[in-house]
């Protein structure tokens, strides 16, 4: 009789590899492990005509993560998708459930980060959020 363990990922072996693959593909991102927990801190400028935003990751292994604006500091807002605490809504979790096994930093939320910024500006220009979205304000019944 053959005893089979089931898979648990290991989370130290998760943040460095995470650390490992963004620093392979976005060398402007300050990456660093404290406590088991990936903290990254970047810039992004989306247009020449936009300012610079600051934002910061924090991936804690085997949970989704958390992507804040740290300057210029942004109120909360459901018109832009923004969760109460700030955080941005990069994703409708009922549509994706952040998977660490097959799921990367670099490749999903880092790049929809940017894209968030983008909209942003045209929400500050327009008023409206221009991207796809599914709505999910409080009382909207679409």
């Amino acid at each position: 009789m053959a005893f089979h363990q089931k898979y648990r990922p290991n989370p130290i072996v998760i943040v460095n590899v995470e650390k490992k693959l963004i620093e392979k593909h976005y060398d402007f991102l300050d990456c660093k492990i404290n406590n088991g927990i990936l903290y990254c801190y970047g810039n992004y400028q989306p247009t020449e005509e936009s300012i610079t935003y600051s934002y910061r990751i924090k991936y804690a292994p085997l949970s989704k993560p958390k992507v804040t604006v740290t300057s210029p500091l942004i109120a909360y807002n459901d018109d832009i998708h923004m969760y109460t605490d700030t955080s941005l809504c990069l994703y409708y979790p009922e549509d994706m459930t952040w998977n660490c096994s097959s799921h990367h930093l670099y490749d999903t939320i880092i790049p929809w980060t940017h894209e968030w910024f983008v909209f942003y500006e045209l929400y500050l220009f327009t008023g409206k959020w221009l991207h796809p979205e599914v709505r999910h304000k409080k009382g909207d019944k679409k």
